[in-house]
Order: structure tokens, then sequence, then C-alpha cells
């Protein structure tokens, strides 16, 4: 019986047979290649562990609100081998160079400005904010990057906030700052 089941069933069934859904050991390959993909996907980027400053934490925030790293996951690490991999990096790793998206400021011999007349040395976050502002600040606006008032908010929001950051990332002496519950009204009387 059971070899004229097995006639009936192979001579018209063998293609079911013949069926494999993956190849020997390539489903996990397949899983380890999806795995690969959708980390590939996410953006990371690093900045420092340890205590949390302003400085980072609005870096952090800013260049989550650009399109290239909307998605971003946050690292935080002072390991440069995890830093070099990072699509990122803010406030650590001892490099500025915005074409590798590499924003520190503590470096021997960094004096990088906003300019438009600010001398201030800029902090992380005010390094975000020199390459991303007009595109933060436009999204927002869900205006065009080139539209006036985008860089004329892009000053006024320098000059009433971030160079303040930056001054308290160096601890200017004798630097007024802010207060956070001033900031809109500051932007807004700018407007």
């Amino acid at each position: 019986m059971f070899k004229a089941f097995s006639k009936t069933f192979i001579g018209s069934h063998h293609h079911l047979l013949n069926f494999k859904p993956f190849p020997k050991t390539s489903f996990h390959h397949h899983t380890a290649l999806l795995a690969m993909s959708t980390a590939a996907a996410v953006k990371r980027v690093g900045t420092h562990n340890g205590s949390f400053h302003c400085d980072e934490a609005l870096g952090c925030f800013m260049i989550r609100l650009t399109k290239k790293f909307s998605d971003a996951q946050i690292v935080r690490t002072r390991d440069p081998q995890v830093l070099e991999g990072l699509d990122a990096v803010l406030d650590v790793g001892g490099v500025y160079d915005p074409t590798r998206d590499r924003y520190d400021h503590h470096q021997k011999g960094f004096e990088e400005v906003f300019g438009h007349g600010f001398s201030t040395k800029l902090s992380s976050a005010g390094l975000v904010y020199k390459h991303f502002g007009k595109e933060i600040i436009a999204k927002e606006l869900q205006v065009d990057e080139e539209h006036p008032d985008v860089h004329r908010l892009f000053l006024v929001i320098y000059k009433s906030f971030m160079e303040k950051n930056s001054a308290k990332a160096y601890s200017f002496p004798n630097y007024q700052f802010i207060e956070f519950r001033d900031i809109s009204g500051a932007i807004l009387s700018k407007i």
C-alpha cells in the first residue's frame, strides 16, 4: 500500500519533493544579510559617554532634525575604533571634518567660528548648526533653504542662542548667558 501511495504521490507531486526553500545553511546567511542591511540603513551618531552637557545634547538633537540623520541612533562612547565606524561624531574624537560628519571642538589649535561677523569659537552644537542650521530652519518653516527668511533666522538664532551655547562650552568669563525661558522671546523679538 505504501508503495502504491508513494508511486502515485511522487509521480504526481515530484515537484514538491524538489522544492527547497533555502539551500543548505542559507537561512542563517539570509537572516544575517537582512540584519546587516537593516543596520546599514540606520545611521549612527556618536558622542562621548559620561556626563551629558548642553553642547552635545543640543548637537545630537539638531543633527537628528536633518534629512541625513533623522532616524539616527545615538551611540555614547570614547572608543576610537567604535567612533571610526559611526556615520557622524559630535564632541569627541578630536576631529573637525564636515566632509566626514566629524564635529569636535576639543582638539589643539581649533579656531573655527561661525562667520558673518561673529568671532566666538564654535562648540560641537555650533558646528552642527553652522553646517545644518539652514536645512533645519527651512524644514521647520516648510520653505526652500534659499528663502530669505531662512538666512535671516539662521543669523538671529545664532546670535540669540547658539553663540551663547558655544561660549558656555568654552566657559568664557563675563559672558552674559541667556536663560532658556528667554530664548523664544529673544528670537521672536528679532523677527
